[in-house]
């Protein structure tokens, strides 16, 4: 949908007033206040470009075939998946008969809450920190735009509670926005740098430095979509190098062009 100058205008001012307040939080207050402020986030923003793709089917369907595109090779019927951060569950729902066991998680309520569970979907609801799922439970896990909103003080949390929630050898495929190629949301109409939800936006050498951190012991790469078990991280790794040469504006212009995600698996230990 088309939005209007004043529409972006005041997404951005809302967002930014709300992101301020979640940068100032504490540990401590962020698993209470986080809902809390994407819920006003929705309520004042009601064409916020999220809740707006769940009212679009088409929109809806070209996501969940992307999305899908990541987790093929990774998926069979003995698998125990887990969705982090899986909206009004599409992508969830999508892999019912794809998987032994579909999870959903989310944070806050984006519209109507959705059941505690429904046909070979359990949803699932925390404080954005703690995931309340058992110990080695599941073989894969999947987030898709959601790292980028994980305040930077808990994103260590974030990945040690799924490297805890996997079996040893489970796999964690992940998306979110490249760092070079930012802003990527609703920032860039307005400023060079990040001043609304999205917390922090990701390299490859970054991100996979922290998954490591984290128990994971071995993290791979996709190439146009497709899983690279060889060569993957390291084409991007070589390609991040190359580009911090660049001066920022022609380092931006060129990463748009290549980088507009970084996209991973990573294997936790044993």
């Amino acid at each position: 949908m088309e939005r209007s100058p004043e529409s972006l205008r005041h997404h951005f001012e809302v967002e930014r007033e709300l992101a301020n307040r979640l940068r100032a939080s504490t540990r401590e207050e962020r698993p209470v206040l986080v809902p809390r402020l994407y819920a006003e986030l929705y309520k004042r923003v009601p064409d916020h470009p999220r809740t707006d793709r769940a009212k679009s089917p088409e929109a809806a369907a070209a996501a969940v075939r992307s999305q899908l595109r990541l987790l093929s090779s990774f998926l069979s019927p003995a698998c125990q998946f887990v969705e982090f951060g899986a909206g009004s569950g599409e992508l969830s729902r999508s892999v019912r008969g794809k998987a032994g066991r579909v999870v959903a998680v989310e944070v806050c309520e984006q519209g109507e809450r959705q059941p505690a569970s429904e046909a070979g979907v359990e949803w699932v609801y925390h404080d954005g920190l703690s995931i309340p799922l058992p110990d080695r439970a599941f073989d894969l896990a999947f987030s898709y735009q959601v790292l980028e909103h994980v305040h930077p003080d808990d994103v260590p949390v974030h990945l040690a509670e799924a490297a805890r929630i996997l079996k040893p050898g489970g796999t964690y495929v992940l998306s979110t926005p490249h760092e070079f190629s930012g802003p990527h949301d609703i920032s860039r109409y307005f400023t060079s740098g990040l001043e609304t939800f999205h917390l922090k936006e990701w390299t490859y050498s970054g991100l996979s430095a922290e998954l490591r951190k984290a128990g994971f012991d071995w993290v791979g790469a996709f190439v146009r979509g497709q899983h690279e078990e060889k060569r993957g991280l390291w084409l991007w790794l070589i390609i991040e190098t190359t580009l911090r040469f660049l001066p920022p504006k022609l380092r931006t212009v060129a990463a748009r062009k290549i980088l507009n995600n970084v996209v991973v698996s990573a294997t936790r230990g044993a």
